[in-house]
Protein backbone atom coordinates (compact mmCIF):
# COMPACT_ATOMS: atom_id res chain seq x y z
CA UNK A 1 0.00 0.00 0.00
CA UNK A 2 1.40 3.41 -0.91
CA UNK A 3 0.88 6.58 1.16
CA UNK A 4 1.28 10.12 -0.13
CA UNK A 5 3.37 11.57 2.69
CA UNK A 6 3.22 15.12 1.29
CA UNK A 7 -0.56 15.14 1.39
CA UNK A 8 -0.74 13.97 5.03
CA UNK A 9 -0.39 17.41 6.76
CA UNK A 10 -3.03 18.82 4.49
CA UNK A 11 -5.41 16.01 5.38
CA UNK A 12 -4.76 16.47 9.08
CA UNK A 13 -5.41 20.20 8.84
CA UNK A 14 -8.65 19.61 6.99
CA UNK A 15 -9.71 17.14 9.67
CA UNK A 16 -8.86 19.51 12.56
CA UNK A 17 -10.77 22.53 11.21
CA UNK A 18 -14.29 21.18 11.90
CA UNK A 19 -13.15 19.81 15.28
CA UNK A 20 -11.87 23.23 16.37
CA UNK A 21 -15.04 24.88 15.10
CA UNK A 22 -17.13 22.40 17.03
CA UNK A 23 -15.10 23.13 20.21
CA UNK A 24 -15.73 26.89 19.80
CA UNK A 25 -19.44 26.27 19.35
CA UNK A 26 -19.51 24.15 22.52
CA UNK A 27 -17.71 26.89 24.48
CA UNK A 28 -20.14 29.53 23.21
CA UNK A 29 -23.08 27.34 24.25
CA UNK A 30 -21.64 26.93 27.75
CA UNK A 31 -21.10 30.69 28.07
CA UNK A 32 -24.63 31.39 26.87
CA UNK A 33 -26.02 28.88 29.33
CA UNK A 34 -24.04 30.45 32.18
CA UNK A 35 -25.31 33.89 31.18
CA UNK A 36 -28.89 32.59 31.23
CA UNK A 37 -28.32 31.10 34.68
CA UNK A 38 -26.86 34.39 35.97
CA UNK A 39 -29.79 36.35 34.51
CA UNK A 40 -32.29 33.91 36.05
CA UNK A 41 -30.54 34.21 39.42
CA UNK A 42 -30.56 38.00 39.22
CA UNK A 43 -34.26 38.01 38.28
CA UNK A 44 -35.01 35.67 41.16
CA UNK A 45 -33.13 37.89 43.60
CA UNK A 46 -34.88 41.00 42.25
CA UNK A 47 -38.26 39.30 42.54
CA UNK A 48 -37.43 38.15 46.05
CA UNK A 49 -36.43 41.70 47.05
CA UNK A 50 -39.56 43.14 45.44
CA UNK A 51 -41.76 40.67 47.30
CA UNK A 52 -40.13 41.74 50.56
CA UNK A 53 -40.97 45.41 50.02
CA UNK A 54 -44.50 46.82 50.16
CA UNK A 55 -45.33 50.42 49.34
CA UNK A 56 -48.59 52.32 49.83
CA UNK A 57 -49.77 55.80 50.58
CA UNK A 58 -52.65 58.16 51.12
CA UNK A 59 -53.66 61.68 50.20
CA UNK A 60 -56.25 64.18 51.42
CA UNK A 61 -57.23 67.51 49.96
CA UNK A 62 -59.63 69.85 51.73
CA UNK A 63 -61.44 73.14 51.34
CA UNK A 64 -62.42 74.70 54.69
CA UNK A 65 -64.10 77.98 55.53
CA UNK A 66 -66.17 79.44 58.35
CA UNK A 67 -68.75 82.14 58.94
CA UNK A 68 -66.32 83.95 61.27
CA UNK A 69 -62.71 83.98 62.49
CA UNK A 70 -63.17 82.02 65.72
CA UNK A 71 -60.58 79.54 64.45
CA UNK A 72 -62.38 76.22 64.92
CA UNK A 73 -60.14 73.54 63.37
CA UNK A 74 -58.03 76.35 61.93
CA UNK A 75 -60.91 77.65 59.79
CA UNK A 76 -61.55 81.33 59.12
CA UNK A 77 -63.86 83.42 56.97
CA UNK A 78 -61.33 83.06 54.15
CA UNK A 79 -61.12 79.86 52.12
CA UNK A 80 -58.34 77.54 53.23
CA UNK A 81 -56.93 74.63 51.24
CA UNK A 82 -54.02 73.65 53.52
CA UNK A 83 -55.76 72.64 56.75
CA UNK A 84 -56.53 68.90 56.66
CA UNK A 85 -54.63 68.51 53.36
CA UNK A 86 -51.80 65.98 53.51
CA UNK A 87 -49.81 63.34 51.63
CA UNK A 88 -48.34 60.23 53.22
CA UNK A 89 -46.06 57.47 51.95
CA UNK A 90 -45.45 54.23 53.81
CA UNK A 91 -42.91 51.53 53.05
CA UNK A 92 -42.71 48.14 54.74
CA UNK A 93 -39.67 45.90 54.31
CA UNK A 94 -40.11 42.29 55.37
CA UNK A 95 -36.72 41.38 56.78
CA UNK A 96 -38.07 37.92 57.51
CA UNK A 97 -41.45 36.27 57.89
CA UNK A 98 -41.59 37.63 61.44
CA UNK A 99 -39.56 40.87 61.30
CA UNK A 100 -40.45 44.12 59.53
CA UNK A 101 -39.08 47.62 59.13
CA UNK A 102 -41.71 50.35 58.62
CA UNK A 103 -41.24 53.98 57.57
CA UNK A 104 -44.07 56.48 57.08
CA UNK A 105 -43.31 59.96 55.72
CA UNK A 106 -45.87 62.73 56.00
CA UNK A 107 -46.34 66.14 54.41
CA UNK A 108 -49.08 68.41 55.75
CA UNK A 109 -50.35 71.64 54.29
CA UNK A 110 -50.67 73.23 57.72
CA UNK A 111 -46.93 72.58 58.22
CA UNK A 112 -45.91 74.13 54.87
CA UNK A 113 -45.57 70.62 53.36
CA UNK A 114 -42.41 69.88 55.32
CA UNK A 115 -41.47 66.18 55.25
CA UNK A 116 -41.70 64.48 58.64
CA UNK A 117 -41.33 60.87 59.71
CA UNK A 118 -44.52 59.90 61.56
CA UNK A 119 -43.55 56.23 61.87
CA UNK A 120 -40.07 54.70 61.80
CA UNK A 121 -39.82 51.41 63.64
CA UNK A 122 -38.81 47.75 63.66
CA UNK A 123 -41.29 45.06 64.63
CA UNK A 124 -40.94 41.36 65.40
CA UNK A 125 -43.58 38.74 66.06
CA UNK A 126 -42.46 35.75 68.13
CA UNK A 127 -43.64 32.20 67.54
CA UNK A 128 -46.06 32.46 70.47
CA UNK A 129 -47.80 35.47 68.84
CA UNK A 130 -46.24 38.21 70.99
CA UNK A 131 -45.35 41.29 68.95
CA UNK A 132 -42.81 43.96 69.89
CA UNK A 133 -42.04 47.25 68.14
CA UNK A 134 -39.37 49.86 68.71
CA UNK A 135 -38.70 53.27 67.19
CA UNK A 136 -41.03 56.17 66.43
CA UNK A 137 -44.63 55.05 66.90
CA UNK A 138 -48.15 56.44 67.00
CA UNK A 139 -49.32 56.93 70.58
CA UNK A 140 -52.24 54.44 70.89
CA UNK A 141 -54.79 56.49 72.84
CA UNK A 142 -57.78 56.69 70.48
CA UNK A 143 -59.97 54.48 68.32
CA UNK A 144 -58.45 56.02 65.18
CA UNK A 145 -54.88 56.50 66.40
CA UNK A 146 -53.39 54.12 63.84
CA UNK A 147 -55.35 55.84 61.06
CA UNK A 148 -55.19 59.37 62.41
CA UNK A 149 -53.94 60.83 59.13
CA UNK A 150 -55.62 58.34 56.78
CA UNK A 151 -58.89 60.12 56.10
CA UNK A 152 -60.12 57.34 53.82
CA UNK A 153 -60.22 54.96 56.82
CA UNK A 154 -62.56 57.29 58.74
CA UNK A 155 -66.29 57.71 58.18
CA UNK A 156 -66.24 61.47 58.91
CA UNK A 157 -64.40 64.42 57.39
CA UNK A 158 -62.11 64.50 60.44
CA UNK A 159 -62.02 62.93 63.91
CA UNK A 160 -63.88 65.22 66.34
CA UNK A 161 -61.43 67.86 67.56
CA UNK A 162 -63.27 68.03 70.90
CA UNK A 163 -61.70 64.66 71.72
CA UNK A 164 -58.65 64.30 69.51
CA UNK A 165 -57.17 67.75 70.21
CA UNK A 166 -56.97 67.15 73.96
CA UNK A 167 -53.67 65.30 73.51
CA UNK A 168 -51.26 67.72 71.77
CA UNK A 169 -48.92 65.06 70.38
CA UNK A 170 -49.51 62.01 68.19
CA UNK A 171 -46.19 60.15 68.06
CA UNK A 172 -43.57 59.06 70.55
CA UNK A 173 -40.15 57.44 70.55
CA UNK A 174 -40.05 54.18 72.44
CA UNK A 175 -41.60 50.77 72.15
CA UNK A 176 -44.66 48.63 72.67
CA UNK A 177 -45.59 45.01 73.18
CA UNK A 178 -48.87 43.37 72.26
CA UNK A 179 -50.52 39.97 72.24
CA UNK A 180 -53.66 38.75 70.48
CA UNK A 181 -55.92 36.17 72.11
CA UNK A 182 -57.77 34.51 69.24
CA UNK A 183 -61.21 33.10 70.01
CA UNK A 184 -63.62 31.35 67.69
CA UNK A 185 -65.26 34.51 66.35
CA UNK A 186 -63.39 37.37 68.02
CA UNK A 187 -59.99 38.72 69.06
CA UNK A 188 -58.83 40.23 72.36
CA UNK A 189 -55.69 42.38 72.14
CA UNK A 190 -53.55 43.56 75.05
CA UNK A 191 -50.93 46.25 74.48
CA UNK A 192 -48.42 48.04 76.66
CA UNK A 193 -46.32 51.03 75.55
CA UNK A 194 -43.69 53.44 76.83
CA UNK A 195 -41.26 56.13 75.70
CA UNK A 196 -40.87 59.90 75.40
CA UNK A 197 -41.98 62.73 73.13
CA UNK A 198 -42.29 66.49 72.68
CA UNK A 199 -45.26 68.69 71.89
CA UNK A 200 -44.78 70.12 68.37
CA UNK A 201 -44.16 73.88 68.14
CA UNK A 202 -43.78 74.22 71.91
CA UNK A 203 -41.25 74.02 74.74
CA UNK A 204 -43.02 71.14 76.46
CA UNK A 205 -41.27 67.78 76.84
CA UNK A 206 -42.96 64.51 77.77
CA UNK A 207 -40.95 61.84 79.56
CA UNK A 208 -41.78 58.51 81.18
CA UNK A 209 -44.70 57.92 78.84
CA UNK A 210 -46.30 54.62 79.79
CA UNK A 211 -49.67 53.04 79.39
CA UNK A 212 -51.75 50.08 78.33
CA UNK A 213 -54.89 49.36 76.38
CA UNK A 214 -57.19 46.43 75.82
CA UNK A 215 -59.50 45.96 72.84
CA UNK A 216 -61.95 43.31 71.73
CA UNK A 217 -63.55 42.91 68.32
CA UNK A 218 -65.66 40.44 66.36
CA UNK A 219 -65.40 42.65 63.24
CA UNK A 220 -68.90 44.02 63.90
CA UNK A 221 -68.55 45.24 67.47
CA UNK A 222 -65.36 46.77 68.86
CA UNK A 223 -64.70 47.90 72.44
CA UNK A 224 -61.59 49.57 73.76
CA UNK A 225 -60.18 50.91 77.04
CA UNK A 226 -56.89 52.76 77.50
CA UNK A 227 -54.80 54.27 80.29
CA UNK A 228 -51.73 56.46 79.81
CA UNK A 229 -49.53 58.76 81.85
CA UNK A 230 -46.51 60.99 81.34
CA UNK A 231 -44.37 63.58 83.11
CA UNK A 232 -44.40 67.15 81.75
CA UNK A 233 -41.51 69.61 81.76
CA UNK A 234 -41.24 73.01 80.10
CA UNK A 235 -43.71 75.78 79.35
CA UNK A 236 -47.39 75.62 78.35
CA UNK A 237 -50.03 78.38 78.25
CA UNK A 238 -47.53 80.78 79.79
CA UNK A 239 -47.00 78.51 82.80
CA UNK A 240 -43.74 76.85 83.81
CA UNK A 241 -44.22 73.11 84.23
CA UNK A 242 -41.78 71.21 86.42
CA UNK A 243 -42.11 67.43 86.34
CA UNK A 244 -45.89 67.40 86.67
CA UNK A 245 -47.83 64.26 85.84
CA UNK A 246 -50.60 64.00 83.27
CA UNK A 247 -53.00 61.04 83.22
CA UNK A 248 -55.21 59.98 80.31
CA UNK A 249 -58.20 57.62 80.47
CA UNK A 250 -60.31 56.59 77.51
CA UNK A 251 -63.19 54.32 76.56
CA UNK A 252 -64.38 53.64 73.05
CA UNK A 253 -66.70 51.45 71.07
CA UNK A 254 -67.94 50.99 67.54
CA UNK A 255 -70.56 49.05 65.58
CA UNK A 256 -70.43 48.37 61.84
CA UNK A 257 -72.61 45.70 60.24
CA UNK A 258 -72.00 46.90 56.71
CA UNK A 259 -75.00 49.25 56.73
CA UNK A 260 -75.19 50.96 60.12
CA UNK A 261 -72.13 52.69 61.57
CA UNK A 262 -71.83 53.94 65.15
CA UNK A 263 -68.64 55.14 66.86
CA UNK A 264 -68.24 56.69 70.33
CA UNK A 265 -65.34 57.71 72.55
CA UNK A 266 -65.08 59.26 76.00
CA UNK A 267 -61.84 60.57 77.49
CA UNK A 268 -60.45 62.41 80.48
CA UNK A 269 -57.13 64.22 80.90
CA UNK A 270 -55.96 65.16 84.40
CA UNK A 271 -52.79 67.22 84.96
CA UNK A 272 -51.11 68.12 88.23
CA UNK A 273 -50.67 71.80 88.97
CA UNK A 274 -52.44 74.72 87.29
CA UNK A 275 -52.92 73.29 83.79
CA UNK A 276 -56.55 72.43 83.15
CA UNK A 277 -58.18 68.99 83.32
CA UNK A 278 -60.53 67.99 80.51
CA UNK A 279 -63.45 65.70 79.86
CA UNK A 280 -64.57 65.06 76.29
CA UNK A 281 -66.59 62.67 74.17
CA UNK A 282 -68.44 62.16 70.90
CA UNK A 283 -70.97 59.93 69.17
CA UNK A 284 -71.14 59.43 65.40
CA UNK A 285 -73.87 57.48 63.61
CA UNK A 286 -74.14 56.82 59.89
CA UNK A 287 -75.93 54.66 57.37
CA UNK A 288 -74.54 53.32 54.07
CA UNK A 289 -76.81 53.65 51.05
CA UNK A 290 -74.80 52.05 48.24
CA UNK A 291 -71.86 54.43 47.71
CA UNK A 292 -73.24 57.16 50.00
CA UNK A 293 -72.94 57.37 53.78
CA UNK A 294 -74.74 60.24 55.51
CA UNK A 295 -73.62 60.74 59.11
CA UNK A 296 -74.22 62.89 62.17
CA UNK A 297 -71.89 63.64 65.07
CA UNK A 298 -72.32 65.29 68.44
CA UNK A 299 -69.18 66.07 70.43
CA UNK A 300 -68.32 68.02 73.55
CA UNK A 301 -65.36 69.14 75.63
CA UNK A 302 -65.19 70.91 78.97
CA UNK A 303 -62.65 71.66 81.65
CA UNK A 304 -63.43 69.77 84.84
CA UNK A 305 -61.41 71.79 87.35
CA UNK A 306 -62.72 75.35 86.89
CA UNK A 307 -63.36 75.58 90.62
CA UNK A 308 -59.64 75.13 91.31
CA UNK A 309 -58.81 78.29 89.39
CA UNK A 310 -61.80 80.25 90.75
CA UNK A 311 -60.52 79.67 94.30
CA UNK A 312 -57.10 81.15 93.58
CA UNK A 313 -56.22 84.73 94.58
CA UNK A 314 -58.04 87.24 92.29
CA UNK A 315 -54.85 88.34 90.53
CA UNK A 316 -54.38 84.71 89.38
CA UNK A 317 -57.96 83.47 89.19
CA UNK A 318 -59.14 85.84 86.45
CA UNK A 319 -56.29 85.48 83.90
CA UNK A 320 -56.02 81.72 84.44
CA UNK A 321 -59.77 81.25 84.11
CA UNK A 322 -59.87 83.32 80.92
CA UNK A 323 -56.99 81.36 79.41
CA UNK A 324 -57.67 77.80 80.61
CA UNK A 325 -61.39 77.34 81.18
CA UNK A 326 -63.03 75.65 78.22
CA UNK A 327 -66.50 74.54 77.19
CA UNK A 328 -67.87 73.64 73.75
CA UNK A 329 -70.43 71.43 72.03
CA UNK A 330 -70.26 70.69 68.30
CA UNK A 331 -72.90 69.27 65.97
CA UNK A 332 -71.91 67.89 62.56
CA UNK A 333 -73.87 66.70 59.55
CA UNK A 334 -71.94 65.12 56.73
CA UNK A 335 -71.98 62.90 53.69
CA UNK A 336 -69.33 60.47 52.49
CA UNK A 337 -69.44 59.48 48.84
CA UNK A 338 -67.25 56.56 47.76
CA UNK A 339 -67.01 57.83 44.20
CA UNK A 340 -64.60 55.19 42.87
CA UNK A 341 -62.40 52.50 44.35
CA UNK A 342 -60.08 53.90 47.04
CA UNK A 343 -61.43 57.45 46.70
CA UNK A 344 -63.99 59.11 48.97
CA UNK A 345 -65.41 62.62 48.73
CA UNK A 346 -66.82 64.14 51.92
CA UNK A 347 -69.05 67.10 52.70
CA UNK A 348 -69.30 68.31 56.29
CA UNK A 349 -71.11 71.10 58.12
CA UNK A 350 -70.12 71.61 61.77
CA UNK A 351 -71.74 74.04 64.18
CA UNK A 352 -69.79 74.69 67.40
CA UNK A 353 -71.58 76.49 70.23
CA UNK A 354 -72.29 76.47 73.98
CA UNK A 355 -69.04 78.24 74.87
CA UNK A 356 -70.47 79.53 78.15
CA UNK A 357 -68.19 82.19 79.65
CA UNK A 358 -65.09 80.67 77.97
CA UNK A 359 -63.30 81.07 74.65
CA UNK A 360 -64.64 77.66 73.68
CA UNK A 361 -61.16 76.17 73.53
CA UNK A 362 -60.30 78.47 70.63
CA UNK A 363 -57.12 80.43 71.27
CA UNK A 364 -57.97 82.79 68.40
CA UNK A 365 -61.23 83.86 70.08
CA UNK A 366 -60.29 87.18 71.72
CA UNK A 367 -61.69 88.39 75.04
CA UNK A 368 -63.77 91.60 74.84
CA UNK A 369 -64.51 92.19 78.51
CA UNK A 370 -62.37 90.19 80.96
CA UNK A 371 -64.46 91.12 83.99
CA UNK A 372 -67.67 89.75 82.51
CA UNK A 373 -65.76 86.96 80.71
CA UNK A 374 -67.17 88.00 77.37
CA UNK A 375 -65.45 86.80 74.21
CA UNK A 376 -65.87 87.95 70.63
CA UNK A 377 -67.38 84.71 69.35
CA UNK A 378 -69.84 82.44 71.11
CA UNK A 379 -70.39 80.07 68.18
CA UNK A 380 -69.03 79.25 64.73
CA UNK A 381 -70.14 77.41 61.60
CA UNK A 382 -67.52 75.51 59.57
CA UNK A 383 -67.89 74.17 56.02
CA UNK A 384 -65.66 71.38 54.70
CA UNK A 385 -65.34 69.70 51.31
CA UNK A 386 -62.69 67.01 51.25
CA UNK A 387 -61.40 64.09 49.22
CA UNK A 388 -59.52 61.15 50.72
CA UNK A 389 -57.70 58.49 48.74
CA UNK A 390 -55.37 55.56 49.32
CA UNK A 391 -52.97 53.94 46.88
Amino acid sequence: MHFNVKALPIAISIALVPAAAFADEATDAKVAKLEQQVQALQAQQTKSLTEKFNFNGFISGAYISSDNDAGYNGASSSADFSQDSKIGFQGTFNISNQTQAVLQLMMKGENDWDVEAEWAYLSHRFDNGTKIRGGKLRVPLFMYSDYLDVGYAQPFARPPTEVYDQVPFSSYTGGDISYDFEFEDSTLTLQGFGGESTVPNSDLDLSNIMGANVSWTDLTWTFRAVYGQTDLDGEANGLMIDNEQAVFNGLGGSFDNGSVIAVAEWTTVEIDGLLSDHESGYLTVGYRIKSFTPYATIAYVKTSDDDVRSNLPPQLALPLSLGLNEKRTAYSLGLRWDAIDNVAIKFDLTYATDFGDTHGGLDTNPVINPFTKQFQFDDTLVYTVKFDAVF
